[in-house]
């Protein structure tokens, strides 16, 4: 049965049991929490939690899911693999044990056609009623049931292979599974218990009828007790397709083909390259679902699992004596085979050919340039091991690995070991740690240099911060603390630069992007204007500010006025930011997820990952759409609801991002939903006019938008008009027309620059030739030292080596001029002379000190500079001299 048959089987079977069928979701889960899609049940994550209600209690679905806590086993076994499908069957409340345990059975000996003597079982130490249901629901006899407990050692229930929970508070139950009697040829008998090679776990039954704390201490049962399970498609695949491994089945022996055939390397005739070509197969196939559902190679996050995957696979290339640094493509041609031979598993792969087959392209070729010398400094750290009897791979080297050659720390910990030695882990993190440092040293901190703890002393007597800007620009409270870099104060006078805490305040504190709020804060006996606002720490609203009259006192009533104009013009930027968000994705494709921003008033900047720059039609395209919906006056939409509603709903949750339990979602026309905290205009009109200025790269795969909104936008329209209007007129021309003449004029310009250039070359030559002819050699030197005003840079440089060429042999040239009061000089060898030691540097740089400058260059000609042009002639007779001198030391 081929991969897809199994797929529809499992679909069609529980469809025909009353579950609604899904697809796939994307691998980037739409869950801050999760890395990447790790199983079949994250899509329904809010209704095994609650805090959704499913279109149906019963669901099925086929899942694309990567896990990377054991990539480096990737290659090295045949059961390893960073992708893979999971079919599953779920219950929300409805049905439970019995009926899961029923079908499961009846799919596979039914279905699937497993031989029901082969079929072995196994549950939770204490949980008599699977045990119970298997021998009432199935033929499975009870000598093929086998229970398992929690390793020794472990007081958690979670920790046995049979207990399933969420790692921390939350449902958790027991768990059964089914394997399947692979034969004598693959062991021992004894079950799966004894022997997890012969008998193959294929199907886990994970029954969520308990609740545990955060210690995995069992609280009591749930009130809805539901059902998850799993069916690994590869493995079903091995056991129908009767294979050894998964490298064998039809989803991956295209893959090993491509490999061979790329390579020249036979599969099966070599077990170390056997290892390499697998490796390239299964972390190609990985790499194309990864990027085809946005994800982009980069440093961190999911985009280092594709960089560390598409490097690993780079490196197993270069063992299978593929020449990647010489021109040879692995990725690329990889890829689209995977594309090509899964259209049918994923149909969605056709539209994301060109992503695909591009980032891997970039990727190789940026690698396998610096690979060749990587694995160069990798022997020679081993070397330098082995000399002193060492068992540790340095940190140092690590480091520099990483930071120079671009290896991902896990990959040279995967070549340390092959080499028998463990990676210095620690030192390789210290180091890492210090260059982390160094760039927070290195960038502008803000902030007055409070300690922390007196942010907290000031958090204990006022509390944390309620936040009213939401509703109002104004707000009336207490003065509850004044905070300094020394400790808290309780008065202030004028002049003084505080940070003030409000029990309550409408001033919005920098985050998600955007800037603090601007304004003032009135007591009865002061003002202080507020310059920024932040959260010192988690629920402390700080606003810092300077006493402009006055004297403020803590404890006096307090009135808060944000900058109205300011907060507008920033809710402006931020809604704007949304729609250029929605807007990118959609012309750019989903890839293009927001990756950092900053939100000003009249402006915004916009990170996004992306393969190349933005063609000049691409952001037209961006900035005419935006600037059409905005025209339209899309309704803004502020709601309050539980996170999982929110993600249940499709609003975009950013990764990495830390939200609570409750949330704010932003929702903007019918193609704007959000997770964000931020302030927004009450309508999409109110944005006004949004202008692109730039567009450019900010780092690998990662670039950046810049714009303008309302009346900065406009005012920057309106001065590119003007620009316009005035080139215009300079030309002569209608401004429809001024480029074109601009151009005609740009072109006329080079070609008179051209005949000029040749002209000058023709006077320098001449020149070269009448100072070289006028020469008088003394013993056979021949010293040519002029001053020549008018002729400078380059033009000089090539005066001088002109003469150089024609004394031919023991030749010095040194030449000066004088423009607006400055001095230049010029020296040059001939060869015969650099070889018989004689640098020009040496020659020129007393000379250099006379005009006030120094000397540099390279041993055939050096020049130097001064701004006492006034002691050029001196300069240069001392040049002189030291040129004969320099001369005479050398015969």
């Amino acid at each position: 049965m081929d991969s897809l048959t199994i797929r529809e089987t499992f679909l069609r079977f529980y469809e025909e049991r009353g579950a609604k069928r899904y697809g796939s979701a994307p691998l980037i889960p739409n869950d801050p929490s999760l890395l990447l899609t790790i199983a079949g049940m994250v899509p329904f994550k809010p209704f095994f939690m609650g805090d959704a209600v499913p279109p149906s209690p019963r669901a099925t679905s086929f899942q694309k899911c990567v896990r990377t806590n054991d990539i480096e086993n990737v290659g090295r076994t045949t059961r390893h693999l960073s992708s893979f499908e999971m079919l599953g069957n779920f219950s929300f409340g409805d049905y439970f044990k019995r009926e899961a345990i029923r079908w499961s059975y009846e799919l596979s000996v039914a279905a699937y056609g497993l031989d029901p003597e082969r079929i072995w079982v196994t549950i939770f130490e204490d949980d008599d009623e699977s045990e119970q249901l298997w021998l009432e629901e199935t033929d499975v006899p009870l000598e093929r049931i086998q229970r398992v407990g929690v390793p020794e050692g472990s007081t958690r229930l979670d920790a046995s292979d049979n207990f399933w929970s969420t790692g921390g508070a939350g449902p958790c139950g027991p768990c059964s599974e089914l394997n399947y009697d692979r034969g004598p040829d693959w062991g021992e008998e004894g079950g799966p218990v004894v022997n997890g090679e012969r008998y193959l776990e294929y199907y886990n039954l994970v029954f969520m009828q308990q609740e545990q704390d955060a210690d995995g201490n069992v609280l009591g049962d749930l009130p809805a007790r539901s059902v998850d399970t799993g069916l690994g498609l590869e493995r079903m695949a091995v056991l129908l397709q009767d294979v050894p491994d998964v490298f064998g089945t039809d989803l991956f022996t295209p893959l090993i083909a491509r490999a061979e055939e790329l390579s020249g390397v036979r599969y099966g005739d070599d077990p170390e390259r056997d290892v390499s070509l697998r490796v390239v197969a299964e972390h190609a196939r990985t790499s194309a679902l990864l990027i085809a559902d946005g994800v982009l190679p980069s440093k961190e996050g999911r985009g280092y699992v594709l960089r560390r995957l598409l490097r690993r696979a780079v490196r197993h290339g270069q063992l299978l004596g593929m020449d990647l640094a010489g021109g040879a493509e692995l990725l690329v041609p990889m890829l689209d085979t995977v594309l090509r031979t899964n259209l049918q598993m994923y149909p969605e792969l056709t539209k994301q050919r060109e992503l695909v087959t591009r980032i891997a392209g970039a990727e190789e070729r940026d690698f396998a340039a610096r690979l060749r010398a990587g694995l160069e400094r990798v022997d020679r750290a081993l070397d330098d091991v082995r000399a002193r009897d060492g068992a540790d791979f340095p940190g140092d080297v690590t480091f520099e690995l990483h930071d120079t050659y671009g290896f991902p720390v896990d990959l040279t910990a995967e070549i340390a070991e092959e080499a028998g030695l463990s990676l210095d882990r620690d030192r390789f993190d210290a180091l890492m740690d210090e260059q982390r440092e160094r760039a927070r040293a290195g960038a502008k901190k803000g902030g007055g240099g409070v300690p922390v703890e007196t942010y907290r002393e000031a958090a204990g007597s006022v509390g944390t911060t309620e936040f009213l800007g939401y509703e109002a620009l104004g707000a009336e409270a207490e003065l509850g603390a004044i905070v300094t870099p020394g400790g808290l104060t309780r008065s202030a006078q004028e002049g003084d630069e505080v940070e003030v805490v409000l029990a309550r305040t409408p001033f919005y504190a920098e985050g998600g992007g955007q800037v603090g709020d601007r304004g003032e804060l009135r007591t009865p006996t002061g003002r202080l204007e507020v310059v920024d606002t932040q959260e010192a720490i988690e629920g402390l609203i700080v606003h810092r500010a300077r006493v402009v009259a006055g004297e403020v006192s803590q404890g006096q009533p307090v009135e808060a006025v944000v900058d109205a104009d300011r907060r507008l013009a920033t809710a402006r930027s931020h809604s704007a930011t949304h729609v250029l968000h929605a807007t990118i994705k959609e012309v750019l494709g989903d890839h293009a997820q927001q990756a950092g921003s900053l939100v000003q008033p009249g402006r915004l900047r916009f990170d996004f990952p992306h393969f190349e720059s933005v063609s000049r039609d691409r952001l037209q395209e961006v900035e005419s759409t935006i600037n059409d919906r905005v025209l339209h006056d899309p309704h803004v939409h502020t709601e309050v609801m539980a996170l999982e509603d929110a993600k249940a709903a499709g609003a975009v949750a950013n990764f990495g991002d830390k939200y609570g339990q409750v949330v704010r979602v932003v929702t903007i026309g019918g193609f704007s939903k959000e997770l964000c905290g931020g302030t927004h205009v009450p309508s999409g009109a109110t944005i006004g006019t949004i202008a692109i200025v730039r567009e450019e790269s900010i780092g690998s795969n990662t670039r950046r938008v810049e714009a303008l909104t309302g009346m900065d936008a406009f005012r920057h329209l309106v001065h590119e008009r003007l620009v316009a209007e005035e080139v215009a007129r300079v030309v002569d021309a209608p401004i429809d027309q001024a480029v074109d003449k601009v151009r005609g004029l740009v072109d006329r310009l080079r070609g008179a620059e051209k005949a000029l250039a040749k002209v000058r070359a023709g006077n320098l030559s001449q020149q070269a030739l009448q100072l070289a002819d006028e020469v008088v050699r003394e013993d056979g030197l021949a010293v040519v030292v002029t001053r020549i005003d008018g002729v400078v840079g380059d033009d000089l440089r090539t005066l001088a080596s002109e003469i150089r060429g024609r004394l031919a042999t023991r030749g010095v040239v040194v030449l000066g001029s004088a423009t607006d009061g400055k001095a230049q000089l010029i020296c040059a060898l001939t060869q015969d002379l650099v070889d018989a030691g004689i640098e020009a540097r040496p020659i020129l740089h007393p000379a250099a000190q006379v005009v006030g400058g120094g000397a540099g260059g390279r041993g055939d000609l050096a020049q130097a500079g001064g701004k006492q042009g006034d002691k050029l002639d001196e300069a240069l007779q001392v040049a002189a001299q030291q040129a004969r001198d320099a001369a005479r030391g050398a015969a």
